[in-house]
């Protein structure tokens, strides 16, 4: 993922307030609520099953370790620390590229214990772009967004753990990304960044 290029190129959960996948500029997982409203069990939905899950362990510490500082300093081409906090369902950490730069949350969505389930069952209705991606290192996932794409400014990419647990990642482009990159797919390669880790702090 480059969310920052030097030059020309590209400078650069599921809350239950009104549907937006973003607050204020800053990315945020689309409204639902936060189990199945028909008591399934997961997959449903038309949700993929996940063939190799992980523990629920591997989102215990905090978002903010999802991405290593050298992953930072690669995507946002600068040093940027992520700031912790909490939302409905579950914690967040939030990095922000100064001078109106592109803007990145990875959600620890820990609570709601429905994996992709309810993603495709309550999210994917509501937007106007939904895409199923290849799975990210084994592991399946969507990206969606309230605008249809295909240059999305800002975008979710939801990536299934387990059929229980799933984690997002949310992006906001920088004023200087918009119309020139897909916030889906630099969305994606920030997932994939925290795939990476999260596998990592499970011995994989």
């Amino acid at each position: 993922m480059k969310l920052r290029v030097p030059l020309v190129m590209l400078s650069s959960a599921l809350l239950l307030a009104a549907c937006s996948s973003t607050t204020g500029g800053i990315p945020a997982p689309a409204p639902s609520t936060s189990s199945s409203p028909s008591g399934d069990l997961p997959p449903y939905g038309g949700a993929p099953k996940v063939d190799n899950p992980l523990p629920d362990s591997v989102l215990s510490g905090s978002p903010c370790e999802a991405l290593t500082p050298q992953q930072i300093s690669k995507n946002f081409g600068t040093d940027v620390t992520g700031e912790p906090s909490s939302s409905p369902l579950g914690t967040k950490c939030t990095w922000s590229a100064p001078d109106g730069g592109p803007v990145l949350v990875i959600f620890y969505t820990t609570k709601q214990k429905q994996g992709l389930s309810i993603v495709y069952k309550q999210v994917k209705p509501q937007m106007k772009r939904f895409d199923v991606l290849p799975p990210i290192q084994g592991f399946p996932a969507v990206a969606y967004d309230k605008s249809p794409g295909p240059m999305s400014p800002g975008c979710q990419v939801a990536v299934g753990l387990s059929d229980t647990l799933e984690f997002e990642a949310g992006l906001e482009l920088g004023e200087a990304n918009r119309g020139k990159a897909d916030a889906c797919d630099l969305g994606a390669d920030a997932a994939a960044d925290a795939v990476t880790t999260i596998k990592q702090k499970a011995g994989r």
